[in-house]
């Protein structure tokens, strides 16, 4: 494995390579830092060279000075791209990462070679209630951090996983006691980032092999804006992954690895 910090776009990003291959870009939602891949990456990394980061503002990446926008984090996916000359690479973004993939996709199309889009939709702007809000609310006053894992973990997972107490504990203490904290800062701005994304217009344009995933449970990102999405895209593929919810690349990681896999081989 190496690692190490690529300097670009006025970021310092934190990244780790695994693996050889064809290189496979995984781009993480927002929150969370690269350490959430790691249910995928030895699967994976015995398939392709994977590259995972931590997106400004996150884990061991540099904190941003001002507001940005969810083109300008696709900026540094590219920039780190050419740091470590891969001039085109698969891209697997989720959540916040998809919206990322999304616009790497628009304005980088000559660095893609298959995108996948998960648990993510078109455009998170034209909500005029946003889910976002409480959860950029309760981030900035839980200031020990005791109340925003257990709600993060009630909107991402299923309630079967929510009812097993040997899923649930660990999931939750490694959330309270991460060693990359993030801070209320530095997750506003990506929330915000997030909240004023709308891609869905300009999505005809793609002509990059797309598959778009969904846990059939996901209640943030829904089956129906899934579809949506895929609509979009000329020719992409949509895959509702049975028993999942939006963070089904944690709770049922085989289904998701086995999708990934299936479609970067086609």
């Amino acid at each position: 494995m190496e690692s190490g910090y690529a300097e670009t776009n006025g970021q310092k990003l934190y990244y780790e390579v695994h693996g050889e291959g064809e290189p496979l870009v995984l781009i993480m939602g927002l929150g969370s830092d690269s350490t959430g891949w790691l249910l995928q990456l030895p699967e994976l990394a015995e398939h392709f060279k994977v590259i995972t980061f931590d997106n400004r503002d996150v884990g061991r990446s540099s904190e941003a000075t001002g507001p940005y926008t969810i083109a300008e984090m696709a900026a540094d996916t590219a920039g780190l791209m050419d740091v470590l000359a891969i001039e085109r690479a698969h891209v697997l973004g989720g959540s916040m990462g998809g919206a990322i993939a999304q616009e790497l996709v628009l304005n980088y199309p000559e660095k893609v070679n298959k995108l996948i889009l998960a648990s993510t939709m078109g455009h998170f702007a034209r909500f005029k209630v946003s889910f976002l809000e409480p959860i950029k609310f309760i981030k900035t006053h839980d200031t020990k951090n005791e109340i925003f894992p257990t709600e993060i973990m009630m909107w991402c997972m299923t309630h079967d996983f929510l009812k097993d107490a040997q899923a649930v504990e660990p999931m939750v203490s490694m959330m309270k006691n991460s060693p990359f904290p993030q801070s209320s800062g530095a997750f506003c701005r990506q929330t915000d980032a997030t909240r004023i994304f709308d891609a869905l217009d300009r999505l005809q344009a793609v002509k990059t092999p797309t598959l778009v995933m969904v846990g059939s449970q996901d209640i943030l990102t829904p089956p129906w804006s899934a579809r949506e999405l895929a609509e979009a895209i000329p020719g992409a593929q949509l895959q509702i992954i049975e028993g999942g919810a939006h963070g089904f690349f944690w709770e049922i990681p085989e289904k998701a690895n086995k999708a990934v896999l299936e479609f970067l081989r086609q």
